[in-house]
This record gives C-alpha cells, structure tokens and sequence, in this order.
C-alpha cells in the first residue's frame, strides 16, 4: 500500500498547454528564412521573364529584317496581261514603295502579292510597313483594284521600321537598250519584262543611315516569248 502511495506521489507531472519561447522563436526564424528564399526566388524569376521577353523583341527587330530577305528571294515572276502591255511578270517599284509576288508568306502556305510602303506615322517620322494578300490567280486588273481601294491592308500586316526620318527604294536590274546593268527609281515590270536583281531600302533614322538589300532569285528570260505563244 505504502509503495502504491509513493508512485502516485511521484508522478511526472504534466506538460502545461502552449508553446515555450524558445520554440516560438525557432518557428519565426524558420518562417523568416523560407519567406527570404521565396523572395529571392521571385526576384530571379521576374529577372528572367524581363530579360526573355527584352530578348524576344530584340530576336524580333532582328528577324524582320531576316523575313523581308527571305519574302524577295522568293519573289516569282508572275506573269499579268495588259492590253497595251502584252504579257509581264508583276512587279511595280517606285521610290516610296514596292509591289510583287512572293512563294514565302508570312502566315499561311499561298502565294502572296505583297507592298511593303513607307508611311507617315502620327509623330510626323515615317514607317516602314508590310502588307500580304493572298493572289490565288488574280490579274493585274484585280491586283491593282486592291491597292487602289486599300483592300491590301485587310490582309496580314506588320512594321519592318519605324521612327525614321526618310525612306528610299532603289532597284538594280539589266537595261536590254544599254545592255548593262544599273540602279533605278522606278521598275516597272510592265516596261522591263523581267523582274530586277537586287531591292535596296534605304533609311536614315536622325544622323544614322542604314539600308536593307535583298536579292531576287527568280528570273525566267524564256518567259519573254508569253506574247508569241500566247497572244491575246
């Protein structure tokens, strides 16, 4: 009895309700740790989706002067047919703008008719911009009824440049009259019967000058004769 008594009296006595303050302050050092991790983690991670997106645009300015290369090599002498000008391949380049088919779109898998013009832009500078349609068999008469009455512009579109100050085109081609090869103004294909050999576009953004110059692959000179084997 005297033993049974003694285990009672010594008994562990209990653990009081609540958490002692060394615990807590384990507990916040650990929260303060895991919340500084997190942050640091955030910050690095907003870091990098800054500098992705700065690179994208950056890879973008780059690649449109890339696409435009790639639109006049494709360029395809596409042969229209005009009364007064028989059989040609279409192309109309002026000084503010240029004009011609091309076998790489910049969306879809149909040849395009493209114009890629310089325009005024709000600020008073000038833009550099490219429109595409698709031509399907479309004839110079309906090919010149959508630029006259803006229907290029429903089909796709996007900036080469903007904020420049001046916009110049230039092409190089053969002269059959001369029998060389030179720069022009203006290149009509309706006049030159053929397609020209380079496209230069020059800009000048304030003291800076630059110039995106292009190469066309396609020149078909068997394709003079259409008016003899198929005249209209």
């Amino acid at each position: 009895m005297y033993s049974d008594i003694s285990r009672c009296i010594r008994r562990e006595p209990q653990r009081p309700e609540g958490y002692t303050l060394i615990e807590v302050l384990v507990a916040l050092i650990i929260f303060t740790a895991m919340v500084t991790l997190a942050g640091v983690a955030l910050n690095q991670g907003l870091a990098q989706y800054h500098g992705l997106i700065e690179k994208g645009l950056n890879f973008w300015d780059y690649a449109k002067p890339i696409w435009i290369d790639k639109s006049f090599n494709s360029a395809t002498d596409y042969y229209v047919h005009t009364r007064s000008d028989g059989w040609f391949p279409y192309f109309k380049g002026a000084r503010n703008s240029v004009s011609y088919v091309s076998l790489a779109p910049f969306a879809g898998e149909l040849p395009v008719i493209v114009w890629i013009k310089g325009e005024e832009a709000d600020n008073g500078k000038r833009s550099l911009v490219y429109y595409e349609l698709p031509v399907y068999t479309k004839t110079y008469e309906e090919i010149d009824r959508n630029y006259i009455f803006n229907d290029y512009k429903k089909g796709k579109s996007f900036k080469i440049l903007e904020g420049v100050d001046e916009i110049e085109f230039s092409f190089y081609g053969y002269d059959f009259t001369k029998r060389i090869y030179q720069w022009y103004g203006n290149f009509d294909g309706s006049k030159m019967k053929m397609l020209p050999s380079l496209v230069k576009i020059s800009y000048r953004r304030g003291s800076d000058q630059g110039k995106l110059t292009s190469g066309i692959n396609v020149n078909s000179m068997l394709k003079r004769v259409y008016d003899e084997d198929y005249p209209r």
